[in-house]
């Protein structure tokens, strides 16, 4: 689990998984982001919201990256639809 910090600071989750896998002797594994900027509909129904989801091949491993958008403040405390 990660907080967003620009795409640099992903790529470089992405290594830090792929070593751990290594580590582990495992060929896949899982990488969830969270990322608190604003969300450009600020009207938008739902708390959370899937900005990116996709496989990921580094380093000869697997990668699921999902990167939830949880951006609106006044969303962070409401019950999702």
């Amino acid at each position: 689990m990660k907080l967003w910090y620009g795409d640099k600071r992903h790529e470089e989750a992405y290594e830090q998984i792929a070593d751990y896998l290594k580590s582990k002797n495992v060929d896949c594994g899982y990488l969830l982001t969270y990322d608190f900027r604003k969300r450009k509909d600020p009207h938008s129904r739902t708390s959370v919201r899937f900005h990116d989801v996709k496989w990921v091949e580094w380093e000869g491993k697997r990668i699921f990256d999902v990167v939830l958008n949880v951006g609106n403040e006044e969303c962070l405390d409401a019950n999702p639809i």
